[in-house]
């Protein structure tokens, strides 16, 4: 096993952070195909995405304009949080395997976030630091901590942190080496994680621009020089042909009309002590009960990053200079992440604006996005890497240096140990699956909850009246909320109306069934048509044809 390793230290590194990936994951791979990793929310979102990408490619539209959801307008999908890059992956995976459950693609893509996320920061930390057993514990530090698991309850798009190392990577590469190999893998993986997410775009950025203000220091001959220039250019237009079209036409969608969804960045602020407190996605938040408190919800108060991980970023802080300017990095993402106004235990203090306000006010996106404890990625990833360094001065201490930095990184990795992996489903009701046969365009009504809508339309395959996207334009929002015979369905009260007029509104929106929960059923059963489907914990009734 050590020969192997000596020969082949990547395989074995990617083949030990699998192995990782599966304990930590449990019980994912046993529930693989017959469950979601993650809760009954944005994870079953983003799997509708995945089959929108699948069924738009497959008629020749646009991915950028559903015309599936909000029928018969239609909605904008530039806002949608899609993770483009496990979309595209996954595209040939709809027809090579058709018996294949639409829940193992997601898990698939999820699961392989685990191991290649461990694994590009393994190889940033051994560009950085070298050797090879150090950067393998600090990969296994980044992958393994309370904000990749938090957010793993739905946010696909966040937990594919695997780029970012990469993008950095291809980054100090740039600066080290000529060529143009490396200006190329650093645009093409800040391509990658930007077409995940926003986020990762944004925190990238923040990033960078902290590390090229600490790596001037020591390498300002490096940084100024005509020949890092061109290939930092080369870098840049590398990622601008890859997603200025996205971006593009991100920025003018929202120049177009207003959108409703964007968050409250207050309520979406990372409390002071969740950074220092075993929080909902810890193995251990049976033995705390202050992050029932925290701000935001579970997924997003997953900041903790661990005393022992941190003690060995601050070690490497004294110890070894280079490390400085990751820990920065986490510093200032420690910072960003507290929002606007400080909230300590549940509570939010008074006192002047903290920098996100600053920052905010300077780049009026923020507030269309609105979850600033996001940044703590920032912290995680700092602090991981800067550990990487000390890790390495242990490992190269002495004979038993590698056995003691594999214990210090297996009592850290104990510490932010996530708790048993949450899994999901919904009923896939042979009648809906059925419906996707019927070739002829129509539509449903389904006011059940919002991302159980959009797995009944992963199995009928007709466009619904309503949908739960990430963000909507107002206008549709106010269709949904107004409009007599959609109002008792989507809108608050409402009634039907009469039932002549009611199913003539149906017919002209060509909707055929009507499927609703408990929740709605008084005002399905007032339209007065049969029903066609009970079971599974809905009703579906059938809209008469139109006459003639």
């Amino acid at each position: 096993m050590l020969a192997l390793a000596r020969r082949h230290p990547h395989v074995m590194a990617f083949g030990a952070y699998v192995a990782l990936a599966a304990a930590a994951t449990w019980p994912l791979l046993p529930r693989f195909t017959t469950a979601i990793g993650g809760d009954h929310g944005d994870a079953w979102q983003t799997l509708w995405g995945f089959w929108w990408w699948h069924d738009s490619v497959g008629r020749g539209a646009s991915p950028f304009f559903c015309d599936a959801l909000r029928w018969p307008w239609g909605v904008p999908m530039w806002f949608q949080t899609f993770d483009l890059p496990a979309a595209l992956a996954l595209l040939p995976l709809w027809e090579l395997t058709p018996s294949l459950p639409e829940v193992a693609l997601y898990n698939t893509v999820l699961f392989a976030s685990y191991p290649v996320a461990g694994f590009t920061a393994y190889l940033l930390s051994r560009e950085v630091w070298g050797g090879h057993l150090a950067p393998f514990l600090a990969g296994a530090l980044y992958t393994i901590n309370a904000y990749h698991f938090g957010h793993a309850l739905g946010h696909l798009h966040i937990v594919s942190m695997q780029w970012s190392p990469l993008y950095f990577l291809g980054l100090v590469r740039t600066l080290r080496h000529r060529g143009a190999g490396a200006p190329l893998l650093a645009g093409c993986a800040l391509a990658l994680a930007a077409t995940a997410s926003f986020y990762h775009l944004m925190l990238c950025f923040v990033a960078t621009l902290v590390l090229l203000a600490g790596w001037l220091h020591g390498e300002r001959p490096s940084l100024l020089s005509g020949a890092f220039l061109r290939r930092a250019a080369l870098l840049v237009a590398t990622f601008l042909l890859l997603t200025g079209w996205l971006y593009l036409g991100m920025m003018r969608a929202f120049r177009a009309e207003p959108y409703a969804g964007s968050h409250d960045a207050t309520r979406f602020s990372a409390d002071l002590l969740s950074f220092f407190v075993p929080n909902a996605a810890s193995a251990w938040r049976g033995s705390f009960e202050s992050w029932h408190r925290f701000t935001g919800n579970d997924a997003e108060s997953a900041a903790y990053i661990g005393y022992i991980s941190l003690a060995l970023a601050l070690y490497a802080a004294v110890r070894a200079k280079a490390s400085r300017s990751w820990l920065a990095v986490a510093l200032i993402g420690f910072v960003l992440a507290l929002g606007p106004r400080l909230h300590v235990n549940g509570h939010a203090l008074g006192g002047p604006p903290l920098p996100y306000a600053w920052l905010e006010a300077a780049l009026p996106a923020l507030r269309f996005s609105g979850v600033p404890t996001r940044f703590s990625w920032l912290v995680t990833f700092g602090v991981s890497v800067a550990a990487g360094a000390a890790l390495s001065l242990v490992v190269r201490a002495g004979r038993r240096g590698p056995l003691l930095a594999c214990a210090v990184t297996s009592l850290a990795l104990a510490e932010t140990w996530p708790h048993a992996f949450v899994t999901s489903s919904w009923p896939a009701p042979r009648f809906l699956r059925d419906l996707a046969r019927d070739g002829e365009r129509w539509a449903v009504i389904d006011a059940t909850s919002p991302t159980r809508q959009l797995w009944h339309q992963v199995l009928h395959r007709h466009p619904q009246v309503g949908g739960y996207v990430t963000r909507a334009p107002e206008r549709l929002e106010r269709l949904l909320a107004e409009t007599p015979i959609l109002q008792p369905f989507f809108g608050e009260g409402g009634t039907v109306p009469p039932r002549a007029e009611a199913i003539r509104a149906l017919q002209r929106l060509k909707v055929r069934f009507v499927i609703v929960d408990g929740q709605r059923i008084a005002a399905a059963r007032a339209l007065g048509v049969p029903i066609a489907y009970q079971g599974d914990g809905i009703v579906v009734f059938e809209v008469p044809a139109m006459a003639g």
